[in-house]
């Protein structure tokens, strides 16, 4: 089934199982942006270190990256419904085994990391099957916005999760996990609801390997969506060292969780406002050029904070960086999903988070890594590498010249 061409299903606001997935998800997202802020405060909490707290977190990106490529063949072969409803299902037990051992006073950092990569491996069935779902229940023409919905979503969010999530650790060490378990639950409780028929796409069955290389071909072959997957791969891994970095030494600094989860709270309330600024962002700002401007604005603005743990300051310097994150996350998975053909969506959008994540799990264990031996200076280091991952990005013609979304079908996607 290929996405809705068209506007005569009227807006967005009345497409039932789009807000469905969206309520869903809003459910789910608040309970893991409580339970991801926990994970290097417990962490650091069971080991007293900065590098074990990193691998902590870890965990929760190597599960993700590892089962990524199979889980977007599995995607094209199994009812995506299905696949939405088992794994947020399996996450919600994960949780629920945290909570438990939390509870009981048995928590190992074992435990967390191995929670934290089943959570990833849930996380890496559910991206592809959540794009693949949009992609069918959305009109083709919609689709740019219904992303800035999503990321207004993700946004609004992460505004309430982080604050709560630290507070409700300083009151009660398992609340967190719990309500991320109950979350979880509830999402596969909103998938059941939906009534568009999400059946596995028709097509050749070929063995899993064939269909991982496709995916993965798809995405080399076309420069601009290569080049954008390789930049993705650079600034996530960046990106995780800044914000393990920068978390680990408000925790050194014997900041509290719950001013810890305000300092999120910032970084949020503006991304909600780009989220909600996105759409005239994207109409009117071309695509690649808003994807460089993004990297580096975020490089600069991590300078200053190798000189401080202030709470207002590292508040207000992280809210500046993802003010127009929305906007280019939005673009960047509108652009991809409109591109792909529907019977490769799950193995196209997994191996490009394959690539795009890949070597993301580094970045927690360098932060601890790099923190306990520069200190502040660790921030430094985070600003040059994040300036480095324009590369790509400037290097490629396809992606200087990518414009608005008016524009990219006259455009298409350049073949290598």
């Amino acid at each position: 089934m290929s996405a809705k061409e068209g506007t005569d299903e009227g807006p967005l606001s009345r497409n039932r199982d789009f807000v469905i997935l969206w309520v869903g998800g809003a459910v789910s997202e608040l309970g893991t942006s409580m339970s991801q802020l926990v994970f290097p405060i417990i962490g650091y909490a069971i080991t007293h270190s900065t590098v074990q707290a990193g691998l902590a977190t870890t965990g929760l990106v190597l599960g993700e990256v590892v089962l990524r490529l199979p889980a977007g063949a599995l995607v094209d072969r199994v009812a995506r419904s299905r696949v939405l409803l088992v794994t947020n299902l399996a996450a919600a037990a994960v949780y629920g085994s945290l909570a438990v051992a939390v509870l009981a006073g048995h928590l190992t950092l074992a435990h967390l990391v191995a929670a934290g990569f089943l959570s990833g491996a849930a996380d890496a069935f559910a991206a592809p099957a959540t794009s693949a779902t949009v992609r069918t229940i959305v009109p083709t023409t919609q689709l740019p916005l219904a992303y800035t919905r999503l990321e207004a979503r993700t946004r609004a969010v992460h505004l309430v999760g982080p604050p709560l999530g630290g507070a409700l650790y300083s009151l009660a060490r398992p609340v967190p996990f719990l309500v991320d378990a109950v979350s979880y639950a509830a999402e596969a409780l909103a998938i059941t609801r939906l009534r568009t028929p999400l059946p596995a796409p028709i097509r050749e069955r070929r063995s899993i390997v064939a269909d991982i290389g496709e995916g993965l071909r798809f995405v080399w072959d076309h420069v601009g969506v290569r080049a954008m997957m390789v930049w993705g791969g650079l600034i996530n891994l960046t990106g995780g060292f800044a914000f393990v970095a920068v978390t680990l030494r408000l925790i050194q600094a014997g900041t509290r969780p719950a001013a810890i989860g305000l300092v999120e709270t910032a970084a949020a309330f503006a991304g909600l406002i780009g989220a909600l600024i996105a759409p005239l962002i994207i109409s009117r700002a071309p695509t690649g050029l808003t994807a460089i401007c993004l990297t580096l604005i975020n490089a600069a603005l991590l300078v200053p904070l190798a000189w401080t743990t202030n709470v207002v300051a590292t508040g207000a310097l992280l809210a500046a960086g993802t003010f127009l994150i929305p906007a280019n996350n939005a673009g960047i998975s509108a652009y991809m999903v409109s591109v792909v053909p529907d019977e490769l969506q799950g193995r196209v959008n997994s191996a490009a988070g394959f690539i795009s994540n890949g070597l993301a799990p580094l970045g927690p264990v360098l932060a601890g890594v790099a923190l306990a031996a520069l200190g502040g200076g660790a921030l430094i280091l985070g600003a040059a590498l994040t300036a480095a991952t324009v590369v790509p990005l400037v290097a490629s013609q396809t992606i200087r010249s990518l414009g608005r979304p008016d524009t990219w079908a006259a455009e298409g996607v350049d073949s290598a």
